[in-house]
C-alpha cells in the first residue's frame, strides 16, 4: 500500500533523497515557485511564504484534495509551524500546531522550556524594532536581538545600552530585521565559554540516538564559510550534563518523533539552552554523525516522520575523534586538504549544496587534536576565509 506524504520543503535534496529510497511512498510538495524545477516529478502547490499560514492552509487543501495524506514532513526551520498546522488541518499524525511552535518559535520555545524549569536566558517579545527599548526593560540591557523566527544568526544583533539601540536604529542599523515583519526576541546575552550542540532523534517521545558536539567557535562569531565543530567526549561530566539536558527539553516539548539540533552555552554555572529546532542541522553536522556512527541524521528524519522505527546503526562509533569545517571553495584548497594525514574526505560545493564552500571531515586523537587540526585547516583557507 502507497503512503502519502507531503512534504514541505525548500531546497533541500537530502530529504527528497530519502523519501525516493522509499517505494512505497508518493510525495505531493508545498514550496516556494523558486524551487519549481526540483520537483518536477511531483504534485505542487506553491506559497509566497511559509510564515503566510493562510497561503499554507490554501495549498494544503488543494493538495488533501487529490487523496489522504498520511504524513506531513517540514524540512526546513521555516516550515515547521506550517506543518504543524496542516497536521491539524488534515487531521494527520505528529506534532501538532503548539508542538510545532515551540520547536520553532523562540518566544514561545523558551517560555515553555521555562515552564518547565528548565535553564534559559532572562527574554522577552517585542511587536516591532521599535518597540525592543521596552522589551529590555524586562531583560536588562545589554541584549541580543533577533526574529522570533529565523535560522541561524541571521539578524542577529548584540546591543548595550539604549542610546546605542537609539543610534544603530536612527542610521536603518535594524533594517534587515525590520524588513522581515516579524516579532522582535530580546534576551539578555549569556556569558559562556564554549558552545554545544545535542542532536538526535525521537521516536514514540524516546531518545533513540543523540551526542554532543561542540563548535570550534560560537556561530555568531564564525563566517559561515568556516562553520567547524567535533563530536565530543561522550563520557565528559559536562556531555553528560547535557544529554540529560536535552531528554528534559524533549520532554518538555512533548515531542512525539523527530530529529531534534540543540543548542547549550557552557557556563560557569553549568549549561544554559541557547535553541532547539526540530531538523537535522546544517553546515555538514549530518554528515559528521554519519562518519562517527554511521547514522544518516535525514534517513533517520524521514524515518520518524513517517512512522517508522529509527535504523540500528551497522557499525561501532569511531573511535577517534570526528571532526568538520566548511572552507571557501579556492583554487587547489580541496587537494591541498585532501592531502593531509586523518582527512577522510572534502565534498565539493555540488556534493554539499553549498555554493562557493567545501565541507572537510577529518578524524583526531582527541578534542584538542581536532581543535589544533580545524585551524590548521583555516590557514590553509587564508585572508579569503
Amino acid at each position: 500500500m502507497t503512503r502519502q506524504v507531503l512534504l514541505l520543503n525548500s531546497d533541500k535534496p537530502e530529504v527528497l533523497e530519502a523519501l525516493a529510497r522509499r517505494p512505497d511512498v508518493t510525495v505531493r510538495v508545498i514550496t516556494r515557485k523558486v524551487y519549481a524545477d526540483l520537483y518536477r516529478n511531483h504534485e505542487v502547490a506553491y506559497v509566497d511564504n511559509f510564515a503566510d499560514l493562510t497561503q499554507v492552509e490554501q495549498a494544503a487543501y488543494e493538495l488533501a484534495a487529490q487523496g489522504p495524506v498520511d504524513h506531513v514532513i517540514a524540512a526546513t526551520e521555516k516550515s515547521v509551524v506550517a506543518a504543524g498546522l496542516v497536521r491539524a488541518l488534515l487531521g494527520v499524525p505528529g506534532p501538532g500546531f503548539d508542538q510545532s511552535l515551540w520547536g520553532a518559535h523562540k518566544r514561545a520555545m523558551k517560555d515553555r522550556l521555562r515552564a518547565a524549569g528548565l535553564p534559559v536566558t532572562d527574554h522577552a517579545q517585542a511587536a516591532t524594532v521599535d518597540e525592543v527599548p521596552r522589551a529590555a526593560e524586562l531583560t536588562g540591557w545589554p541584549v541580543m536581538i533577533k526574529p522570533v523566527f529565523g535560522a541561524g544568526s541571521k539578524c542577529t544583533y548584540r546591543v548595550d545600552s539604549p542610546e546605542e539601540f537609539a543610534e544603530r536604529h536612527r542610521a536603518d542599523g535594524f533594517a534587515d530585521l525590520a524588513a522581515k515583519r516579524l516579532p522582535v526576541q530580546v534576551e539578555r546575552p549569556v556569558r559562556f565559554t564554549h558552545e554545544y550542540h545535542c542532536d538526535g532523534v525521537v521516536h514514540d517521545g524516546e531518545v533513540a540516538h543523540v551526542a554532543v558536539s561542540r563548535y570550534f567557535l560560537p556561530p555568531l562569531h564564525s563566517s559561515p564559510s568556516l562553520n567547524s565543530g567535533y563530536v565530543a567526549d561522550q563520557t565528559d561530566p559536562f556531555s553528560r550534563e547535557v544529554l540529560d539536558l536535552h531528554r528534559q527539553v524533549i520532554g518538555a516539548l512533548g515531542l512525539p518523533a523527530g530529529v531534534t539540533h540543540l543548542e547549550v552555552f557552557r557556563t560557569q554555572a553549568g549549561p544554559v539552552i541557547g535553541e532547539v529546532a526540530v531538523r537535522p542541522g546544517g553546515m555538514g553536522i549530518s554528515r559528521m554523525w554519519w562518519h562517527a556512527f554511521g547514522v544518516d541524521l535525514w534517513e533517520e528524519f524521514v524515518r520518524v516522520s513517517a512512522g517508522e522505527q529509527p535504523s540500528r546503526p551497522e557499525r561501532e562509533p569511531h573511535h577517534e575523534t570526528i571532526g568538520r569545517t566548511r572552507l571557501p571553495a579556492l583554487p587547489g584548497l580541496r587537494e591541498r586538504v585532501l592531502a593531509l594525514p586523518g582527512v577522510l574526505e572534502v565534498l565539493t560545493p555540488q556534493e554539499c549544496a553549498s555554493p562557493g564552500n567545501l565541507e572537510a571531515y577529518f578524524t583526531a586523537a582527541d578534542e584538542a587534536a581536532a581543535e589544533t587540526f580545524i585551524a590548521r585547516l583555516h590557514e590553509l583557507a587564508g585572508p579569503a576565509a
